[in-house]
Formats: C-alpha cells, sequence, structure tokens
C-alpha cells in the first residue's frame, strides 16, 4: 500500500466538470442546480493509502516486455481494508517461517495428501503464512524433485528467503481466491506479486553473490503465478523467457546440471510448449490442427529469436549423453513454426503451398519415429505393472506407470509425445480437408499408422502421468514405485503446465478410446481441485468440447478453500 496524500473531497460529478463542490450531504448543490443525481464522495481513508500493486506490476511488466491485461473486478474489487498486506506483512522471520513448515503435513491418517488443510489461528497469525502454506502443500511437498514431508523444508535456504516468500505467498493468495471465489484474495496475490517483481529484479541487477535456486524458483513461481491466475501460457511466456536468460548467463559455472545446460533446454521445451498452447488456445478452433477458417493473429505467436539462439548454443556445449534433448528441442521448434503458420493462412486444396505443409509434417513424422527408435541406454523406458487394484485407478492409469533413469529424461520424453500426436493428428486431418493435395503423399497404410502411432502415443502420456504429478490420493506406498525414477530435474511444479497440455492433447486425439479421454479429463479436473490452476480448468473444458461440444463441465468449489 502506498500513502498518496489528502485526495479530493469533491464529488464525482464537480471533479469531472473541474468546479468547486459544496460538499453538501447527499447530493452538492452543484448536482442539484443542474438537475443531475449527485454520484457521492469518495472515501477518505480508502483513498489516502490506495493499493497500488497494479501500477508497481504494470511497471514491471512494461520494463520486462510483458504485455499486462488487468482484470477489471480485480482492480475495481479492491477495496483496502485491515486484512489487505502491507510489504510489511510479507517478511516474516525465520523462525516463525520455519513454525509454518514445521506444521505442513502432506499425509492424512491413510498417507494421502491433505487438501484444504484448517490451520489454526495460533499457529498461523496471518493470511499470508496460510497463503504460503497452500503454495507449500500443493505445489511442492510430494512432487517430484521436491521434499516428501514438511519438516525437510527446514534445511532448505529458498523457503525463507524474502524473495521466495512473496511470490509463493501470491501464488497461494491466486490459488485459494480460484478455488473458493474470494476476489480479495487474488488482490492480495497481486500485491504480493508486485513484490516479488521488484525484489526478484533487484537481485538479478547483481549476480555477485547471487542465490542460484532462490532465483530460479522464483522466477519459476512467477511464471506459475500467471498460470494460476488464468492469464494462461502466453503471460507466462515472458517469466520462462527471464528464466533461460539467467540460466544461459551461468553455463560457464552450471553447464552440466540442473540450473546450467540442461535446465536452459528445460526452459527452451517449456517455452516451446506455451507457445503451442497459445496458438491453439487464441484460435476460434482450438482443437484441430488445420482450422476450416484461419485466424491471422493466432499466428503470431512465433518462438522468440533468442530460443533458436540457446537452442544453437546447446547443440555446441551439448554432452554427448544428452545429444537426444538437443535433436529434440530443434524438431519441437520447427513443428511450432509450422502449426502457426496452418493457423493463420489459407490452405487451398491442390496447391504448391498445401503440398510441402503435408510433406513436411510427414517429413517431421518420419523424424520423430527415428528419434524415438535411437533411444536407448539411459534414455530407455520401462513400463511396469502393479496388482490389479493396488493404484487407484484414477491415479494411475490402467495400473501402469513409467521408470525412467531421471526426471530430466522424464520430461524430454513428455514433449515428445505431445508433438507426435499432433504432427499426426495434422496428418489424419489434412486426408480429410485437402484431399487432392494428401493422395499422392498418405496412403492408406500410413494413415493407419499414423491412427496407430496416435493411440500408442496417447497411451503413454496417461502412463506417464504419475511420474510427473502425484494424485492427491497416493499414498507413501504407492509413491515407492515411481521414485525409482531418480530426481535431477529441479523444480516439480515446473512441469505441471506442459503436463496439462499433454493430457488435451492426449484425451482429445482422433481415434482414441473413450476411456483415455474420460482419464485424462478427470485428472485436469483433480489438479484444478488440487491446486485451483485456472490453466487446468479451461484445458479441461476445451478437451471436454473436443470430445462432447455441447456438455458443459461443472467445476465444485472446495468448501475447505
Amino acid at each position: 500500500m502506498v500513502y498518496c496524500g489528502k485526495a479530493s473531497q469533491n464529488c464525482q460529478s464537480c471533479r469531472t466538470r473541474r468546479i468547486k463542490c459544496d460538499k453538501i450531504r447527499p447530493q452538492c448543490t452543484q448536482c442539484v442546480r443542474v438537475g443531475k443525481p449527485c454520484p457521492g464522495y469518495r472515501d477518505q481513508l480508502s483513498l489516502m493509502f490506495r493499493d497500488e500493486s497494479t501500477k508497481v506490476i504494470q511497471k514491471a511488466h512494461a520494463q520486462w516486455g510483458v504485455q499486462d491485461p488487468l482484470d477489471a473486478s480485480e482492480v475495481s474489487g479492491s477495496s483496502p481494508t485491515a486484512t489487505s498486506p502491507s510489504a510489511g506483512s510479507s517478511r516474516g522471520s525465520r523462525a516463525s517461517i520455519a513454525e509454518s513448515v514445521t506444521t505442513v503435513s502432506p499425509l492424512s491418517p491413510d498417507g494421502g495428501r491433505l487438501v484444504g488443510l484448517a490451520v489454526p489461528n495460533e499457529v498461523h497469525s496471518t493470511s499470508v503464512d496460510r497463503a504460503v502454506q497452500f503454495y507449500l502443500e500443493h505445489f511442492v511437498i510430494g512432487l517430484p524433485d521436491e521434499a516428501k514431508v514438511g519438516q525437510e523444508l527446514r534445511g532448505e535456504n529458498w523457503v525463507f528467503s524474502p524473495m521466495t516468500r512473496d511470490i509463493m505467498a501470491a501464488v497461494g493468495f491466486a490459488s485459494l481466491s480460484n478455488l473458493s471465489g474470494d476476489k480479495n484474495m487474488m488482490v492480495m496475490g497481486r500485491q504480493h506479486y508486485g513484490l516479488a517483481l521488484k525484489s526478484t529484479a533487484g537481485s538479478l541487477a547483481n549476480l555477485e553473490g547471487l542465490d542460484i535456486e532462490v532465483s530460479v524458483r522464483a522466477v519459476v513461481m512467477m511464471g506459475m503465478f500467471e498460470i494460476v491466475r488464468g492469464e494462461g501460457a502466453k503471460a507466462a511466456q515472458t517469466h520462462i523467457m527471464g528464466g533461460a536468460a539467467l540460466m544461459r548467463s551461468l553455463l560457464p559455472f552450471f553447464q552440466h546440471s540442473q540450473v546450467g545446460l540442461r535446465g536452459l533446454l528445460q526452459l527452451c521445451f517449456s517455452m516451446v510448449a506455451t507457445v503451442q498452447t497459445s496458438v491453439q488456445q487464441l484460435s476460434p478452433e482450438p482443437n484441430v490442427m488445420v482450422p476450416i477458417h484461419p485466424v491471422a493473429n493466432t499466428g503470431e505467436e512465433v518462438l522468440p529469436s533468442a530460443i533458436f539462439d540457446w537452442i544453437a548454443l546447446s547443440g555446441t556445449m551439448i554432452s554427448t549423453p544428452d545429444v537426444p534433448a538437443a535433436e529434440l528441442i530443434n524438431m519441437l521448434s520447427r513443428f511450432v513454426q509450422m502449426s502457426a503458420f496452418v493457423r493463420s493462412h489459407v490452405l487451398h486444396d491442390g496447391r504448391p503451398e498445401t503440398f510441402g505443409m503435408i510433406r513436411e509434417a510427414l517429413d517431421m513424422e518420419r523424424q520423430l519415429a527415428e528419434w524415438e527408435a535411437r533411444q536407448e541406454g539411459i534414455w530407455a523406458v520401462t513400463e511396469e505393472r502393479a496388482d490389479d487394484g493396488f493404484f487407484p485407478p484414477d491415479a494411475v492409469f490402467e495400473g501402469c506407470y513409467h521408470v525412467y533413469t531421471d526426471m530430466w529424461t522424464a520430461r524430454v520424453w513428455t514433449n515428445y509425445r505431445w508433438a507426435r500426436i499432433m504432427v499426426n493428428q495434422l496428418l489424419m486431418e489434412s486426408v480429410d480437408r485437402f484431399p487432392a493435395s494428401s493422395l499422392s503423399l498418405l496412403s492408406t497404410a500410413q494413415q493407419r499408422a499414423s491412427l496407430a502411432t496416435i493411440a500408442r502415443v496417447a497411451r503413454d502420456t496417461l502412463v506417464s502421468t504419475p511420474t510427473h504429478y502425484r494424485h492427491p490420493r497416493l499414498k507413501p506406498v504407492h509413491r515407492e514405485f515411481f521414485d525409482k525414477t531418480r530426481g535431477g530435474a529441479g523444480i516439480g511444479a515446473g512441469q505441471i503446465p506442459t503436463l496439462l497440455f499433454q493430457l488435451k492433447v492426449a484425451g482429445g486425439a482422433p481415434g482414441v478410446p473413450r476411456s483415455y479421454f474420460e482419464w485424462a479429463l478427470a485428472m485436469m479436473e483433480t489438479i484444478f481441485a488440487d491446486t485451483g490452476m485456472i490453466q487446468a480448468r479451461r484445458l479441461a473444458e476445451l478437451l471436454a468440447k473436443a470430445r462432447e461440444p455441447g456438455r458443459a463441465r461443472v467445476f465444485v468449489k472446495r468448501e475447505d478453500a
């Protein structure tokens, strides 16, 4: 909150007309004289201490090149009250934060993760503490590469940093707002987001003595705030680029670690996925690859030029074991560019450009198939199956799960799968849309192969889900099986947005069984109910329309949020 001095006590009409107001209540003389109802007077205390978080966010976003479409309801609904946090209220002492972390327990008595834990006031004295606790419970504890229980966080420096404290509170408030419908919580989330932007920008201005883990987590959490808030993948792209730029600057020191070249490649994969998500969501036909009515502006979501510089750099610095990741990011960047072109240009059957598009898609399919066939050793994927009834069926698809060498390779495979499905979906749609152009290129055998590939890779997508997101119904005895895949990819929640997009692609792909669609949809709805991530709800709604155009999804608000 910012002290803004004494504000004018004139009524709105007199201030607009810039004339003297006699301030008579309930209607001033000037309004009575011209026969207009007096709009009344503003609350002076609220005006002297206005919520300036919106201006802070706009200024920081302008410096970073972010388009920030403001939600008018958030701004107009912001009425500063005693419950609104001040800048100082978010800066809890290490002792108080440690107390919060100690009380966080991700497990219910039967071993499942607690959702909407009621926190006694004597333990958590502020709403900020409760927002931070929500973040730790639902975006950290129990996820891959993260602490399994709250007590393990007491030794993590990033948990106690003022930089991450603000952004954890921001994500927690935004999540709770989405789940409870309380808009005041979203206002508080934006306030803390503004504070986090300022502190992060200040810290990154001087790389000397920079705490790498704190900085990377803060940047990733800012992107997560945008995803949770509902601004979607497009709004998160600037934070992904900021994180990637930070990784690039650290490469001489951390080339082969998760904050070095691997971290940079992960963020490049995230950018490619978020751009493709935006391309789909901005289109009036979000569930198809070849729209009937292309829209010019959907093709504007091309990859930033810096991405290609980083991809080229990775090709020169990559170690031999990580070459498959560098190969794949090149293929995916080409595909996203082609997809944006198809969505923004009118293609006619029988024309050279249409023939060229189909031929390019076929070439991409061939390259992706060859990439998959080459993977062995540390890149091999093993599918295992538990006894019937061991796993909750809504948490583990068909009782099967994947085992990877580590989370790094698991995430790369995730990106391969959504691209492989979409390339083949584009080929199948081209058969219907462009019969003359596809006749000589897409034989009946190729069409059958494409449908088989879609079904196989879609199933792999569902089977791989527990590796990246731990369903609240999973117990510690279940998680032991997924933990066969070692860590090494960094922040667990960072993969959830890509996973959501992957589930939407797999569940809505042509020719997949209805059970795939239903399982993917239920998982996306669970992620929304667990995290309050609006992006999960929006992608679930798009998926529902893909399979059942007339069906409206009903999302039940959490009573305990």
